[in-house]
């Protein structure tokens, strides 16, 4: 296996730490491009909206089918050369989307641009928590929990501004040359971490005694299950958030992606809050349980009628801000619960297979709900079922810590 880049220095390594960190955002910036672009894509390819669904879908369909199996992946043939691919497979889709002629070519691209986005996402944490020493670990893991939020918000504020005269595919040409000149960077600047050496046949024999290990640990499944929570109300709240704003307040379309990409922004400070919080020795069950207390409590504002818009968006700021404390809590737990010190990544791959869970389940069945209840008011019903069900899980975590069922800290 992989022995890993150990941090064996006085100081942990910052800047490697941040340009680990950086993979992530610029992986991020493939998930946020999309949205602002819907519009143009489906105007040029003759797209319906079915298929315009899963430009921005594909993505999580990936992770949920085989976030377990990179992790793995990652553990078995080192997570270098996973995050090296990763960024090779965002940057080889986006050329070739620049390039689609069709609707169905550049959701195939959007295909390789996801599994390339869950390469990195599993592989980046690991190395993350390899390289730095054992009393940062907490705040270098939250601030990788950002690189989701801080990606996506920045393209989705940039976007508009350099849309001028930029159609799409200059916009999937543009992600292209970042990835590439990025690949290159990080190629440079983890050259001198130490390498595996595995036969290729021993290797796919541990993927599957990982993923078996992994998947039957009672603390990565359950982490796994809190995070699908998480993102079951978040993606339901963020990705309705415009049609609410447009609806019952009549803003512009415009107007409403500017304050949803603030709300999505809002998610920043929340993770790293949250890492300061652990590092300040904060239980990490009390943060998932408070976050998904307040996530609840403001669900039931976001969507309450009687109340003013002021009222309502700071309510969905205040959702995103304090709801960061859960990210934070649950991918910085990885190399807490994961089985040994080597399965990170598979246990990063089972998280990120929640989350990816939660993302599939949310919006749909939000819209039912919506749809059959009587409107924006029944939405609460299956947002705070979900923050419950997060508080409930927080206990069964206080559980394995009170066991002793993890390695570092708190």
């Amino acid at each position: 296996m992989q022995a890993g880049p150990k941090c064996n220095a006085e100081r942990t390594p910052w800047p490697l730490v941040l340009l680990l960190v950086g993979a992530g955002v610029v992986s991020a910036f493939q998930v946020g491009k999309a949205p602002p672009m819907l519009g143009s894509i489906r105007a040029d390819l003759g797209m319906s909206l079915f298929l315009a669904g899963w430009i921005l879908s594909i993505f999580n369909l990936i992770g949920l089918l085989l976030g377990s199996i990179a992790g793995a992946l990652s553990d078995a043939f080192g997570h270098r050369r996973l995050l090296l691919i990763g960024l090779s497979l965002q940057a080889m889709g986006s050329l070739l989307g620049s390039l689609a002629p069709a609707a169905a070519l550049l959701l195939a691209t959007r295909a390789v641009e996801g599994l390339g986005f869950l390469a990195i996402v599993v592989a980046a944490p690991a190395m993350v928590a390899q390289v730095s020493k054992p009393g940062d670990i907490r705040i270098a893991l939250s601030i990788w929990s950002c690189f989701l939020p801080a990606g996506a918000s920045f393209i989705m504020f940039t976007v508009p501004l350099a849309s001028v005269g930029l159609g799409w595919r200059e916009l999937w040409g543009v992600n292209f040359l970042i990835l590439a000149l990025y690949a290159l960077w990080l190629l440079k600047g983890t050259a001198h971490l130490p390498r595996q050496d595995k036969g290729p046949r021993r290797r796919l024999k541990q993927v599957w005694l990982d993923l078996r290990l992994t998947a039957t640990s009672p603390g990565p499944v359950l982490l796994g299950t809190i995070f699908a929570t998480y993102t079951l109300q978040w993606l339901a709240v963020m990705g309705f958030l415009p049609t609410l704003l447009v609806e019952e307040f009549g803003l512009s379309p415009g107007r409403a992606s500017v304050f949803t990409a603030i709300m999505v922004a809002m998610n920043v400070p929340g993770n790293l809050m949250g890492g300061w919080l652990l590092h300040r020795g904060i239980r990490r069950w009390k943060l998932i349980a408070f976050a998904s207390i307040v996530m609840g409590a403001c669900s039931v504002a976001i969507y309450s009628g009687g109340l003013a818009f002021a009222a309502r968006y700071a309510a969905c700021l205040t959702f995103s801000l304090i709801g960061g404390l859960l990210p934070a809590s649950t991918l910085g737990a990885a190399p807490l619960y994961a089985p040994t010190p080597r399965h990170v990544a598979t246990t990063n791959g089972l998280i990120m297979q929640g989350g990816q869970m939660g993302q599939v389940i949310g919006p749909p069945v939000l819209a039912l709900i919506v749809s059959m209840g009587g409107g924006w008011k029944s939405a609460p019903w299956l947002l705070a079922g979900a923050a419950a069900a997060g508080v409930a899980l927080s206990l069964g975590l206080a559980i394995l810590e009170k066991r002793g069922i993890h390695r570092l800290g708190k």
